[in-house]
C-alpha cells in the first residue's frame, strides 16, 4: 500500500485534514510522549508550548484497564477535552498507537477479551472516519509520510498488543528485576503477527530519508524481566532481518511503557547504528530508582521525572541532522543525541 495516494481524507487520524501542501512540508519538529495517567499536569502544559509539527502518542495514552468500554470511553473523552489535547491538535497532525494500559489490561496482548471493541475506542478518541480503512483492519498499526522528495519522515506506529502472543514467566536472575518475563524461544510466539508483518514489510520498501518507528514497548533493550521485544528474541531477530532484506535506510525507534527515559543503541543489520529512545512517563514520577539492567544503554545517564520526547531534523545542512532529546516540565533537555543522516544508510 502506497500511503501517499491513499485519498487525503484517510491520511490522518486525530486531527483535522491538512492541505496538500500542509501535508507536504517537511516535519521539523517532532514531539511524541508516554503514560498519562493525569489529565493535568504541568508537563501537558510545556508539551503543549513547544514548537511541533506534529505530535505521537506513543501508548498508556489513558490509563483504563477495564473490560467495560463505557469507563474506557469516559477517560478518552476526559483526555480529548483538556487543554493540552485540544491545543496540540490545533498546532499539529496527532498520530498514536496504544500500550497496555489503554489497550484495556496490565501487560495485555491477544487473549485480552475487548480487543476488538477498545479498537473502535481508540479510533473514537481519535476522530477516525467512518468509512475509514482503520475501522476495518484488526489492530491500530499505522504509517504516514510528510514532506517533500529529500526531506520526507516517514512514521510507522506498530500495534504491539492486539496480536501479542502470552508471555513466559520464570526466573529470570535480572536484578534490580523489571517484571517476572523470561524470554519465549517458541518461534510461533508473535508480537505483530501475520498481517502487519507483511504490512511492514511494505511500508519498509516505501521511498523516505527519515523513518521514524513508534513501538509502545523497547526494541533496542536487552531483558531485564520487563516488558519488551526481549520477550519474543524471535520476533526481535525477525524485524532485524526484515531492515536486512529490505535494505531500510534512515531507522530511528522512540518508544514509552517503562517510566523513564533513556537511550539505547545497538549495531544495525545494515551496517549502521539503531538508535532507541524510550520517552515515559509524561505525567508520572519513576519511584522505583535505579533502572533495571540494559547493556545497550548508550548515554550513561537515565531520567525518571515527568517528561516529553523531541525529534529535531534540521533539513537545511548538507548531511541532514537528526537530534533525539528528552525534555523535562521546565523545558530543560535531559537526554540528547544527535546523528548525521548520514550514518543511517545501508554500508
Amino acid at each position: 500500500m502506497r500511503l501517499l495516494l491513499l485519498p487525503l481524507c484517510l491520511l490522518l487520524a486525530g486531527c483535522k485534514t491538512p492541505s496538500r501542501s500542509a501535508a507536504d512540508r517537511p516535519l521539523r519538529e517532532i514531539l511524541f510522549g508516554s503514560c498519562l495517567n493525569k489529565t493535568e499536569h504541568p508537563m501537558l502544559d510545556r508539551a503543549a508550548r513547544q514548537p511541533m509539527d506534529l505530535f505521537v502518542f506513543l501508548g498508556d495514552n489513558i490509563y483504563a484497564d477495564t473490560t467495560n468500554m463505557v469507563v474506557m470511553r469516559a477517560k478518552y473523552d476526559a483526555l480529548k477535552a483538556t487543554p493540552f489535547f485540544q491545543t496540540v491538535r490545533r498546532k499539529a497532525p496527532v498520530l498514536a498507537t496504544w500500550d497496555d494500559h489503554d489497550y484495556g489490561m496490565n501487560d495485555a496482548g491477544a487473549s485480552y477479551p475487548m480487543r476488538r471493541e477498545s479498537q473502535a475506542e481508540f479510533f473514537n478518541w481519535l476522530d477516525e472516519p467512518a468509512d475509514s480503512p482503520r475501522r476495518r483492519q484488526e489492530g491500530v498499526y499505522h504509517a504516514q509520510t510528510f514532506g517533500p522528495l529529500g526531506q520526507r519522515t516517514q512514521v510507522i506506529l506498530l500495534d504491539t498488543r492486539f496480536f501479542r502472543s502470552p508471555l513466559a514467566r520464570g526466573d529470570h536472575g535480572a536484578e534490580p528485576s523489571g517484571g517476572p518475563y523470561v524470554p519465549n524461544p517458541d518461534p510461533q510466539a508473535t508480537i505483530l503477527g501475520d498481517a502487519q508483518w507483511r504490512w511492514l514489510e511494505e511500508q519498509l520498501r516505501e521511498p523516505a530519508e527519515v523513518r521514524l518507528v513508534v513501538s509502545s514497548i523497547q526494541f533496542i533493550a536487552e531483558f531485564a524481566g520487563c516488558e519488551s521485544w526481549a520477550n519474543l528474541p524471535h520476533e526481535k531477530q525477525r524485524f532485524l532481518e526484515l531492515l536486512r532484506r529490505t535494505r531500510a535506510n534512515g531507522v530511528v525507534f522512540v518508544s514509552g511503557d517503562r517510566h523513564w527515559c533513556e537511550l539505547s543503541r545497538m549495531d544495525g543489520p545494515l551496517g549502521y547504528p539503531l538508535f532507541d529512545l524510550t520517552a515515559s512517563a509524561m505525567t508520572q514520577r519513576h519511584p522505583r530508582g535505579t533502572p533495571t539492567p540494559n547493556r545497550f544503554r548508550h548515554l550513561p545517564r537515565t531520567f525518571h521525572d515527568a517528561n516529553v520526547g523531541r525529534l529535531r531534523i534540521d533539513w537545511e545542512r548538507p548531511d541532514p541532522r537528526l537530534t533525539l532529546q528528552i525534555l523535562d516540565v521546565n523545558g530543560r533537555v535531559q537526554l540528547e543525541q544527535v546523528i548525521n543522516l548520514g550514518q543511517l544508510q545501508p554500508r
